[in-house]
């Protein structure tokens, strides 16, 4: 009895995944996958990130050298001059901050603020989701999917993430959540152009309902492909700049 038990509900569920694949036609895991693939080829870029208050303004120009869809990145900065040398690398899951002064690296949260700005750490590295988060699709819209992610570890920048991704793979806009569930920031992606053959935004803006007069905006400025060998991806290398000899 508890066989045909068994069997039956492993067949039900089979049944439910098959017509939820069918409905769908992509899995969340395809879809955060796709997404990655179109907005984090292995590249170097240079960036710009705006941060204004209601009374001040700064802003950072920063080159990033990626690989394997961000779990492999290092940001070296161009401005303000106080950043200088004060550069950073995502090793899969976890951020090296490189102190020009004492000569060492530092390891940092994933989550905390980049300067005070909107973007953390994980932000400004543009932490990929397919290795931090769990992921599950919430709601087709027709024109896109409401993918539900769900952090893996407890040191993920985010708890949770509500992520609209329009069904061409291009993210439309997150919404960021606190582990007592409390929204503490929204990503809204704009300014699609084609880059690389790819149309893809280009713009990330970042704003919070704890403050909504600070507004963060990162711009993708410039995305040259290019292939970087595993041996620069070290706190090492924070000091010794090896990616400019490819």
């Amino acid at each position: 009895m508890k066989n045909k038990i068994f069997k039956t509900i492993s067949i039900n569920l089979c049944i439910l995944s098959v017509s939820f694949a069918f409905l769908y036609g992509q899995s969340a895991e395809e879809i955060i996958k796709k997404m990655e693939e179109k907005m984090f080829p292995s590249s170097r870029s240079e960036m710009t990130l705006r941060f204004e208050t209601k009374t001040s303004q700064e802003d950072y120009v920063f080159t990033s050298f990626a690989r394997d869809t961000n779990q492999k990145i290092i940001v070296r900065f161009k401005s303000p001059a106080a950043m200088l040398g004060s550069d950073l690398l995502m090793l899969d899951r976890n951020v090296w901050l490189y102190d020009p002064k004492s000569g060492r690296e530092m390891k940092i949260p994933s989550n905390q603020s980049f300067g005070g700005t909107g973007f953390s750490y994980g932000d400004i590295l543009r932490l990929n989701y397919s290795d931090n988060y769990t992921a599950s699709i919430k709601e087709d819209l027709g024109d896109s999917w409401i993918v539900d992610l769900v952090a893996k570890q407890k040191d993920a920048p985010y708890h949770a993430i509500s992520l609209e991704i329009a069904k061409d793979f291009t993210p439309v806009l997150g919404r960021y959540f606190t582990r007592s569930g409390d929204l503490i920031k929204e990503m809204e992606y704009s300014n699609s152009k084609l880059i690389n053959g790819v149309l893809k935004p280009l713009t990330v803006r970042v704003t919070s309902p704890l403050d909504p007069s600070e507004v963060s905006t990162l711009t993708l400025v410039k995305e040259e492909k290019k292939e970087y060998p595993l041996s620069i991806f070290n706190k090492r290398n924070l000091s010794l700049k090896m990616e400019e000899n490819y």
